[in-house]
């Protein structure tokens, strides 16, 4: 492959991500005034989560999580946004390398990587600790880090396929191998998935590749982060009441351990889910859907509201056996 016909795939896959993620960001930039208070309580601290495992008397293992910040939607809007800057920078970055104008390509992709420390800045910390001891209380192993989500949907509903076609056929020219054929006339579920951790990487070796006046290298580094920092997801049929489903089982179990903030996250994805599966029905058969969507607001309402109150166990057991019945009745639309 060619150095310029490399630079004409690279641009057009970032010519079809840009109007992609330019229409999502005005779509999620419609800030819902009644989720300010999310955004006032995002820098809350939550308490840890502490889990032991093992007898007493014997090894015993013990786990602590603790995250500071909350993923709110308004938040996960910005995120969005930003990520559609940064595939902006990447794009004016190469055309800029095509143009011989290093300075300027310099340029574009450090306000690219301004933009990602941006969304780092957004997005909640999770700190994670275990330790495990034998049974007379000597450590024998324990170990600490710190998560942080680094992946970001931008877009997630319905898609006709001419508008994924270009992408997905610029991936295959870039990457060389051959992917799955997309029928121009169906209309598919998608969600497209940024790796902000893959794209950081790419503009950190670009940013290296111009220091050192290698242009090309710079090129192939943003290539690669288009191609290596993007996941599309597509399906047709039930993939969205499948992703909701997960969800609903992962909310109930963050409130098990509870952990309110994660619940919410949760159930703020089985809502997009749910929202996607309600428009793709009739008219006519939409109602039992948004039911349980209004449901599912009132919990996460109800979730926001805790603060820092610590919830009984009574009312997480409530809460629990409520996103159980959620869980069986889209079992049933399933089948």
């Amino acid at each position: 492959m060619s150095y310029v016909h490399r630079m004409t795939t690279w641009r057009s896959l970032a010519a079809g991500l840009i109007a992609l993620t330019v229409t999502t960001g005005a779509v999620r930039g419609e800030q819902d005034p009644s989720k300010s208070a999310d955004a006032d309580k995002s820098q809350e601290r939550s308490e840890p989560v502490v889990r032991s495992f093992g007898e007493e008397g014997g090894f015993r293992t013990e786990t602590s999580t603790k995250t500071e910040g909350k993923l709110t939607a308004e938040h996960l809007r910005q995120a969005s946004l930003l990520v559609a800057e940064v595939f902006q920078h990447i794009k004016e970055a190469v055309d800029a390398i095509d143009a011989d104008d290093s300075e300027r390509a310099r340029d574009q992709v450090n306000k690219g990587r301004e933009a990602i420390r941006a969304i780092r800045a957004l997005l909640p910390r999770t700190a994670f600790h275990i330790k495990t001891t034998s049974p007379d209380g000597k450590v024998v192993y324990q170990d600490e880090r710190e998560a942080q989500p680094d992946r970001i949907p931008l877009y997630e509903g319905i898609m006709h396929a001419q508008t994924l076609a270009p992408i997905l056929a610029a991936r295959r020219n870039a990457m060389e191998v051959a992917g799955l054929q997309v029928v121009e006339s169906e209309v598919i579920s998608t969600e497209v998935i940024a790796d902000i951790g893959a794209i950081d990487g790419g503009l950190s070796r670009a940013a290296k590749a111009l220091e050192q006046g290698k242009s090309e290298d710079a090129s192939k580094a943003l290539g690669a982060a288009l191609i290596r920092g993007l996941s599309l997801r597509y399906s047709k049929d039930d993939s969205p009441l499948i992703a909701a489903r997960d969800a609903l089982w992962l909310a109930r179990r963050s409130l098990e351990e509870n952990n309110a903030a994660q619940a919410q996250a949760n159930l703020l994805a089985a809502k997009r889910r749910l929202e996607t599966y309600r428009d793709v029905l009739p008219e006519g058969q939409r109602q039992a859907v948004q039911q349980m969507l209004d449901e599912v607001e009132r919990l996460e309402a109800q979730l926001r509201q805790e603060g820092n109150r610590v919830a009984s166990r009574d009312e997480r057991h409530s809460q629990g056996n409520l996103i159980t019945r959620w869980w069986d009745r889209v079992n049933e639309w399933l089948h």
